[in-house]
């Protein structure tokens, strides 16, 4: 190859910020092809495999594993067989137009490392994401021991530093600490962030879901495939709760792309079922089970995760009665579902056992009136309650 090339950290979500290098595929002095997935990087909603832009040798990784790189910043050069790395690095920074900041340098050797750990008062690089928490948690960073390559600060560590204010004392048998890193911590950043901004609101609705459990018995389908069918059918009647808010906008969204929470050991992932008022009950349920198995295997890709114009959030498969989700900003709604009850209900004068479930709707209270919430939440109930004659239309 002419001319190295450097590997930059790209940005593989709308809203992503910055990413964590979990795991590097090849190691220095291997060759690659262009196109070939290097290393694997965990962005705020998934961990993805990052391709080489080019073919050549790997001369030098630039960014370790655990760094938490911003978008644009290097992780590694490419370059020819025998080109020696002082040149390869000055190529490729000449190729990007951007000369590398000090804070990714290679590795530190673990001499290096454990003086790093020992902290000294003086100023070391931080990851932007590591300053905003810093701010929050009123830490200074001055006082905070990196353990990113070339003593670079991230988030992780600024938390770490924080949490040992509050520790027990040493060799206490009490206290098992446990770092708020990787999904955790980006959950955690997700929902911190919802709190802080939407004015959230909760409305509860019960629904009888007996014609729900008949129509089951023939299709097999869940409960939850129904209560997704039935939000894509109604959110169209209500464009307020069909829409995010950004930068004081409120988007409002034709299609109805709607993210359907999915379990895993780690936390939750939002896989989106596009068009999802196109579908019926089984190709939404067959959509969703495709994107759960590629979530569980840690397949699934950002372009999966993005784009939701509302979610659907299922604990009632836990056993949960009735919850209050928190909104997946910048989405402006989310629909909690709790289980499926059997209970005594008063039909005709007459108490008779019944399946009741409550749907529990958070919305942004400055962009969805009461009244509209209230009104979606009736519509969703009509077509469940009326699920026999609305999916034979």
């Amino acid at each position: 190859m002419a001319l190295s090339a450097q590997l930059t950290m790209p940005r593989l979500s709308q809203d992503m910020e910055s990413g964590t290098i979990v795991e590097w595929l090849k190691k220095e002095g291997d060759r690659v092809e262009r196109g070939e997935a290097i290393v694997v990087v965990e962005t705020d909603k998934a961990n993805v495999d990052v391709e080489a832009p080019e073919s050549g040798i790997l001369l030098r990784i630039v960014a370790a594993v655990g760094t938490d790189a911003p978008i644009g910043a290097p992780l590694a050069v490419i370059g020819a067989a025998g080109e020696a790395l002082e040149a390869a690095t000055t190529g490729a920074a000449n190729a990007s137009q951007a000369t590398p900041p000090a804070a990714f340098q290679p590795a530190a050797s673990a001499d290096a490392t454990s003086q790093l750990r020992t902290r000294q008062p003086e100023r070391h690089p931080a990851s932007p994401a590591a300053k905003r928490v810093a701010r929050e948690l009123g830490v200074d960073l001055a006082h905070v021991a990196g353990t990113g390559a070339g003593g670079l600060i991230s988030e992780a560590d600024v938390r770490a530093y924080a949490e040992q204010g509050a520790a027990l004392p040493q060799g206490s048998d009490d206290v098992k600490t446990v770092a708020l890193d990787g999904m955790r911590r980006r959950i955690a950043d997700r929902m911190a962030l919802s709190r802080r901004t939407a004015a959230d609101v909760t409305t509860v609705i019960d629904v009888a879901m007996d014609a729900v459990a008949r129509v089951r018995v023939a299709t097999g389908l869940s409960y939850t495939t129904y209560v997704a069918w039935a939000v894509a059918q109604s959110l169209p009647e209500f464009p307020d709760l069909n829409a995010t808010f950004v930068d004081d906008q409120i988007r409002q969204y034709r299609t109805v792309n709607l993210g359907v929470a999915v379990a895993l050991d780690a936390g939750l992932v939002v896989p989106v079922v596009r068009d999802a008022q196109r579908m019926t009950p089984q190709a939404i349920e067959e959509e969703v089970g495709r994107l759960a198995v590629l979530a569980r295997d840690g397949k699934i890709q950002p372009a999966d995760l993005s784009g939701a114009s509302f979610t659907l959030t299922n604990s009632g498969s836990f056993g949960s009665l009735l919850f209050t989700p928190i909104i997946n900003v910048p989405e402006v709604a989310i629909l909690g579902m709790g289980r499926v009850a059997d209970v005594p209900v008063l039909r005709d004068g007459q108490i008779v056992p019944g399946k009741v479930m409550y749907l529990c709707l958070s919305y942004d209270h400055r962009v969805v009136d009461g009244g509209t919430a209230v009104k979606f939440l009736a519509a969703v109930k009509r077509r469940l309650q009326d699920v026999e004659t609305e999916t034979s239309r």
